[in-house]
C-alpha cells in the first residue's frame, strides 16, 4: 500500500479519536444531575413513587454565585449522588414554577443560589446554601455536604428548633438556623435569633467584621437590636470597610422592616421619627425621607391620642414638601378616619382650601377634588358649621356627577345635611 493511503488512514483514525473524545467529554457533562422540569407537586409525587426526596435548586439570572455552581451540579459524581437519592428540579427563582412554589411552601428567598429539600409529605425539611470553593474538589464536596446533611435527621435544618432548645449557641449554627428561619417566614425565631446576635456581638471589631456586617445585612430587622444601633452610629466605618452600595442596601433594609415589619402598628413617633433620621443620615434627602415616613408618623400620634402634635406635623411636611391634589385627598381623609378627636378639624379646612388656591375653576373638574369637598364637608360638620358642610358637599356631588363619578358616597353625606 502506498505511504499516502496509509496517512490517510491515519489522519481518519485521529478524526475517529477526536470524535469519540468529543462524544465522550459531552456524555461526562450531561452525567450531572438529572433536573426534571417539574412543578412542586408533580415533583414531589414524583419523588414519592420512587421512595426518593424531592430537591429544588433555585438560582437567579444573573448571580454570579449560581453562575460558578453550574459546572460543579453537572459533574458525574455529583450527578450519580444526587440521581440516587433525589428527585430534583431546578427553578429561576422570578419563573411561573418558582412564584407557585413560594406560594405553596410560603418560603422565602434570602440569598441565591438555595437548596431546598422536601420529603414526602411535601414538607420542607432542609435548606442550604452552597458556597464557592476556591477549588473544583471542594466545590463539589460542598454540594455533596448539604445533600447528605438533608439525608440525617440530626442535621437536616429541620432540627434546628430542638438544637436551639437544647441550648446550642454556636455562631454557624445561629447563622444558619437563621437562614432558616427567615427563608421559613418563623418570624419570632427569628427575633430570638437577631437578640442572640445583639448579645454576642458588642465588642467594634466584632460588630465591624465582615461576619458582624453579613448579619446585619441580612438579618437584623429592627433600629433598636443593638447591632442596627451600633451600624447607624458608625455608617462611615462601614462605608470605609464595606463600600458605599452595601451599606445603603444593608441600611435601607434595616429601616424597611423597622418601618413595616413586625412592630409596624406599636411603634411610638419617637421611634419613627428616628428611622427618618436615620434615612437621611443614609444620604436620602429630608423630603424623600419624610414623604417614606410621614403616614406612619401621623398613625403614632393617633395612637398617642396626640392630634395636636399629628397637626403640627403635617403643617411642617406640607412647608417642605410639594403635595399633589391626590396626597392631599388621602390624607385628608386619613385625618378624619383616624384621629381621634375633632381638634384638627379647622386646620383641615384650611389645608384644602390652600390644596385648590392655585387651580381655575375649569381645572377642578377632577375626582381627588370631588374627594377632598367631601372631607371638607365632614370637617364642617365636626366643627358644627353645617351651611359651610353642606355646601361643599354639594360642590363634591356636583364634580362627581361631572366626572361621572358613583354617587353613592357623596349622596350619603349630602345626606348628612338634611
Amino acid at each position: 500500500m502506498s505511504a499516502t493511503f496509509h496517512r490517510a488512514n491515519t489522519l481518519r483514525l485521529l478524526y475517529l479519536l477526536l470524535v469519540f473524545s468529543l462524544a465522550m467529554g459531552s456524555l461526562s457533562h450531561a452525567q450531572g444531575i438529572h433536573f426534571q422540569e417539574k412543578g412542586i407537586d408533580e415533583l414531589i409525587t414524583e419523588a414519592k413513587r420512587q421512595n426518593k426526596l424531592a430537591f429544588v435548586e433555585i438560582y437567579l439570572t444573573g448571580c454570579p454565585h449560581c453562575e460558578a455552581l453550574v459546572p460543579v451540579l453537572e459533574e458525574k459524581k455529583v450527578g450519580d449522588f444526587y440521581d440516587s437519592t433525589f428527585v430534583s428540579a431546578k427553578y429561576e427563582a422570578n419563573s411561573p414554577l418558582s412564584k407557585e412554589l413560594q406560594e405553596k411552601k410560603k418560603i422565602l428567598y434570602s440569598e441565591f443560589p438555595l437548596f431546598l429539600f422536601f420529603d414526602t409529605s411535601g414538607q420542607l425539611i432542609h435548606q442550604a446554601t452552597p458556597t464557592d470553593k476556591p477549588t473544583r474538589p471542594e466545590f463539589i464536596q460542598e454540594v455533596l455536604r448539604h445533600g447528605h446533611d438533608a439525608l440525617s435527621p440530626v442535621t437536616r435544618t429541620s432540627s434546628y428548633p430542638a438544637r436551639y432548645a437544647q441550648g446550642d449557641r454556636n455562631l454557624d449554627f445561629l447563622i444558619s438556623y437563621a437562614r432558616y428561619a427567615k427563608s421559613t417566614r418563623d418570624t419570632m425565631q427569628l427575633v430570638a435569633l437577631t437578640q442572640e446576635f445583639g448579645k454576642m456581638f458588642t465588642l467594634p471589631a466584632d460588630l465591624e467584621s465582615q461576619v458582624g456586617f453579613f448579619i446585619i445585612s441580612r438579618f437584623i430587622d429592627d433600629i433598636q437590636n443593638p447591632m442596627a444601633q451600633y451600624f447607624f452610629s458608625h455608617l462611615d466605618t462601614y462605608r470605609t470597610k464595606y463600600g458605599s452600595q452595601p451599606v445603603q442596601q444593608a441600611g435601607e433594609s434595616v429601616l424597611y422592616q423597622s418601618l413595616y415589619g413586625r412592630k409596624t402598628n406599636t411603634l411610638a413617633s419617637a421611634d419613627i421619627i428616628a428611622i427618618r433620621k436615620a434615612m437621611e443620615s443614609l444620604g436620602t434627602p429630608a423630603p424623600i425621607a419624610a414623604q417614606r415616613t410621614i403616614l406612619k408618623e401621623l398613625e403614632a400620634y393617633f395612637r398617642e391620642n396626640n392630634t395636636a402634635a399629628a397637626t403640627a406635623r403635617f403643617n411642617e411636611y406640607r412647608a417642605a414638601n410639594t403635595l399633589k391634589i391626590i396626597d392631599y385627598a388621602y390624607l385628608m381623609r386619613f385625618f378624619n378616619e383616624k384621629a381621634p378627636d375633632n381638634s384638627y378639624a379647622s386646620s383641615l379646612v384650611g389645608w384644602i382650601d390652600d390644596a385648590l388656591k392655585p387651580f381655575k375653576p375649569v381645572a377642578l373638574n377632577r375626582a381627588e377634588v370631588a374627594e377632598l369637598y367631601r372631607e371638607q364637608s365632614e370637617a364642617y360638620l365636626r366643627l358644627g358649621k353645617k351651611a359651610e358642610g353642606k355646601q361643599a358637599a354639594e360642590k363634591a356631588m356636583a364634580i362627581a356627577k361631572t366626572v361621572k363619578e358613583k354617587p353613592e358616597t357623596y349622596t350619603r353625606q349630602l345626606a348628612k345635611f338634611q
